[in-house]
């Protein structure tokens, strides 16, 4: 069994005391000579010394850990944003522990109290669905949770604390403005159920874009019919006969993988994108994966948005760190998608 090496060893090593080692390699004010300091170094690394974090979070008060609690692993979009906080996190100096709440309000509560008793030093929270339209419930939780938090991609509501997501009605708009704009008039949509939030935020602006483009014209009217999915490649599927029978020339799909569902049914019947139908997607997830490289869609910039993430949270924790309460008046930012085209919109003659 292989020991792990203390800050004896490294002073054994270098000839000097447990203090001089521990102000070194803890980076604490001294008047120890640069002479001694770099043998100092030079023995740690010869013997692969590495802080135990939990006995230096005795002395900092610092756990350099961060909990992100998101809804569903499996999620591409959730994962890839689990990896670019980690990134961020990463970079700081910081671990990040992830849990998943499989979209559950009770399982979100039970792992907030798990955090607090791990002692992390901040949380980034993705809210299940329930919390939506249980908020009140999240703010309880928060009132009692001593370390900053920031909400991520869901807002819930301003008040609670810091939150950062996109703007899901303007993108709602930039799909409905590039279908329209092409000539397309039968209008179809997936979207996500009224449950989900950011879903149907993006439904309802598609639907009232084209409402505001049928009232500024006289002729050409449009038609939108809207239809619920629940994010996943299947309901994209399985939805996809109704917009071919009903001859939808031009389909808004509230995330990529909708999309692609739609599209391997189009494929299926014989059918072409964008010859025959006109598909947007949402998120650009796919291309981030390179399952699909050629497919329109408004892009949510995942790394933007675990960096915004973070920066809201690490602003709250030096706060925190300084003695200062942190749930102070809350900042909500939103960021704005842009749509990606990639050859899966016709422009129709």
């Amino acid at each position: 069994m292989i020991r792990r090496i203390t800050l004896r060893d490294v002073a054994e090593e270098a000839g000097v005391s447990v203090g001089a080692v521990s102000l070194i390699l803890n980076g604490r004010p001294n008047r120890i000579s640069e002479e001694t300091r770099q043998m100092i170094l030079d023995a740690a690394e010869k013997l692969h010394y590495v802080p135990n974090q939990n006995a230096r979070g005795l002395v900092t008060n610092r756990s350099m850990l961060i909990a992100l609690i998101i809804p569903d692993i499996e999620n591409m979009f959730f994962a890839s944003l689990a990896h670019a906080i980690e990134n961020e996190c990463r970079m700081r100096g910081y671990s990040v522990i992830i849990a998943n709440s499989n979209d559950r309000r009770h399982e979100e509560h039970e792992l907030i109290k798990h955090f607090i008793a791990r002692d992390v030093d901040g949380m980034l929270i993705i809210p299940a669905h329930e919390t939506l339209s249980q908020k009140n419930m999240l703010q309880e939780d928060l009132r009692v949770v001593p370390f900053p938090v920031t909400l991520l991609d869901r807002m819930v509501s301003s008040g609670i604390c810091d939150g950062v997501g996109f703007d899901n009605w303007e993108g709602g708009h930039i799909a409905a403005r590039c279908l329209l704009e092409a000539g397309h008039t039968k209008l179809g949509c997936i979207a996500g159920g009224e449950t989900i939030a950011n879903m149907d935020r993006r439904k309802q602006a598609f639907v009232d874009a084209v409402r505001d483009w049928n009232a500024a014209r006289r002729s050409e009217k449009a038609t939108v019919d809207a239809v619920d999915g629940d994010y996943r490649f299947l309901s994209g599927y399985a939805e996809a006969d109704k917009m071919i029978d009903a001859h939808m020339t031009g389909v808004f799909c509230g995330n990529d993988l909708m999309a692609l569902g739609l599209l391997r049914r189009l494929h299926e019947r014989g059918l072409r994108c964008p010859q025959d139908m006109s598909i947007i997607g949402y998120d650009n997830i796919l291309n981030r994966f390179g399952l699909q490289n050629e497919f329109t869609t408004v892009e949510q910039d995942i790394d933007l948005l675990g960096r915004e993430g973070c920066n809201l949270l690490f602003n709250r924790m030096a706060q925190s760190y300084q003695g200062g309460p942190w749930l102070v008046e809350s900042k909500t930012v939103l960021l704005e998608p842009r749509l990606v085209e990639n050859g899966t919109v016709r422009e129709l003659d």
